[in-house]
């Protein structure tokens, strides 16, 4: 019996194949750019399930998708979606009637990836925040095994503004943080060549790192007083890459909690353990 699983995002669109019996292990995986038509889009996904499926045995079981914008669960239709081309396009229908054995699932993105971090900690009754820090800024809360949904629409953090006045997001997600570089240093360069030049203590980025550090550890803190949760994991492009960061950051949360009486919020803070399979792995387990 066979899991498929799909994380679609504006360029990239990567599918899974997993056993029932352990939906967490990715047996194959691919990645195919993602058509910016709204039939090709949908048949590139079914083409690279059936790609997956080549060789083995077994029904469908399960069907799960994690994307980004606006979702309409209840109808099982994607609304919109910045980046991609669907428009009010009943996906979830689609993929049942390709794969009528199988139980289908769609999901928002964030909430695939915070739920693959929940389950592959086992937990069950924790309550636990998710942090992607990319190309954008946002979050999700699970508390005893359910996503907190508030009004519809929870988890946009990277639109809370900084001491500063700018969106959250606009400081302290990749590009962001690379603006604020480029803009300091007069230099030009790509990220990950700012990040080398950090590890190597270069005088004139340390500085800023840790400036944007404390931004990001100030807003954590604020989540652990708010919540309590068990676990923050901070996840996303720019985290997976620089493990250092993640243990820098949970370091400086701990240091916000000074006062004795919270000595026990100290060590919330954790990396991904998913990685880039974080959307695949969430998704597979929903």
């Amino acid at each position: 019996m066979w899991i498929l699983s799909a994380d679609i995002g504006g360029t990239k669109l990567a599918l899974a194949l997993s056993k029932q019996e352990q939906p967490e292990i990715l047996i194959k995986q691919m990645e195919v750019n993602s058509p910016q038509q709204s039939e090709s889009l949908f048949e590139a996904i079914i083409s690279g399930f059936h790609k997956l499926l080549e060789g083995e045995e077994g029904d469908v079981i399960k069907v799960a998708v994690g994307l980004p914008g606006i979702l309409d669960l209840k109808q099982g239709l994607v609304v919109f979606q910045q980046n991609l081309p669907w428009r009010n396009f009943p996906l979830v229908q689609r993929l049942q009637t390709t794969f009528p054995k199988a139980e289908v699932f769609m999901e928002t993105d964030m909430m695939t990836a915070a739920n693959g971090e929940y389950k592959v900690r086992h937990f069950e009754k924790e309550t636990f925040i998710y942090v992607t820090i990319s190309t954008g800024i946002a979050c999700c809360i699970i508390h005893e095994g359910k996503f907190l949904r508030g009004a519809g629409i929870p988890g946009e953090i990277g639109f809370s503004i900084t001491g500063s006045g700018a969106y959250f997001e606009e400081v302290c997600a990749g590009p962001g943080l690379l603006n604020t570089l480029q803009q300091q240093t007069n230099e030009e360069g790509k990220l990950q060549q700012f990040f080398e030049r950090y590890y190597e203590k270069d005088e004139r980025i340390v500085p800023l790192i840790h400036e944007w550090q404390q931004e990001i550890a100030q807003k954590i803190h604020s989540f652990i007083l708010l919540a309590d949760p068990h676990v923050v994991v901070l996840g996303g492009g720019v985290m997976n890459h620089h493990p250092q960061i993640v243990d820098e950051i949970s370091g400086l949360v701990d240091q916000y909690f000074s006062l004795p009486f919270f000595e026990h919020k100290k060590g919330r803070v954790q990396a991904s353990l998913n990685k880039g399979n974080a959307g695949l792995i969430g998704a597979a387990l929903l």
